[in-house]
């Protein structure tokens, strides 16, 4: 299959896919740093972009916050715990679970070198453009290289409501230093200030053969605010 035609079904399901959740103007217009408590709890689902079905779920829960780090427990396949940079929201550190509590964590397993952090507060019309560098559980080290435009402030449908949102773009490559491969990357996101954080993405990668790596959607099912 022709990379023209890959990316012409892709974007043809895209806004397939906008035309069905049906998104209205939203009147938030910007979204300030996001402030994480204890007990801030996100459900989200995965679907495969290409076959619609469901891959998965995830729960992201808050485990302790302050200014130092932003600690979150991750429930997807196993369970694995967080440290997010509370400055900039940026997931920076990903650990195995180990015991009961944060300090008898195991080995760190993944890492962001967190350059692609949103330049908060965000606006409609605001670009910005980012190397990034990320190591992954499997090994891979990757290097994404973006630019970004927030477009429009958007109201749209989820399982878990209707939200007002930032929609994101970012449009590049991601290089894996370990195979040394280079794909195209893109990124939708929608970016609720409500629950601090998107309800809904959908990614992109395609090889330079112009078969789909990875196209993966995520929406989200439910959120509960943690303490005050």
């Amino acid at each position: 299959m022709k990379r023209t035609s890959v990316w012409i079904s892709l974007a043809a399901a895209c806004a397939a896919a906008a035309t069905a959740t049906a998104p209205t103007a939203a009147a938030a217009q910007e979204m300030a740093t996001p402030v994480f408590k204890v007990g801030d709890r996100w459900v989200y689902r995965e679907t495969d972009l290409l076959t619609q079905r469901e891959t998965g779920r995830i729960t992201d829960t808050v485990l302790a916050a302050d200014d130092a780090a932003v600690w979150l427990e991750q429930q997807r396949s196993a369970r694995t715990w967080w440290r997010l940079d509370p400055k900039t929201a940026v997931p920076r550190e990903q650990f195995a679970a180990g015991g009961a509590t944060l300090e008898e964590r195991g080995k760190s397993i993944a890492t962001n070198d967190g350059a692609c952090a949103y330049p908060w507060p965000l606006k409609v019309g605001m670009k910005f453009e980012c190397a990034e560098g990320a190591t992954f559980p499997n090994g891979w080290k990757l290097r994404y290289t973006l630019k970004f435009a927030v477009e429009a402030a958007e109201s749209i449908e989820t399982p878990a409501g209707r939200f007002d949102t930032l929609r994101l773009v970012a449009a590049g490559f991601v290089d894996n230093l370990t195979t040394n491969n280079n794909n195209r990357h893109e990124r939708v996101i929608w970016l609720a200030p409500v629950i601090k954080r998107e309800v809904k993405h959908e990614i992109r990668t395609v090889q330079r053969t112009g078969v789909p790596f990875r196209v993966e959607g995520r929406e989200l099912v439910e959120f509960k605010a943690g303490t005050p």
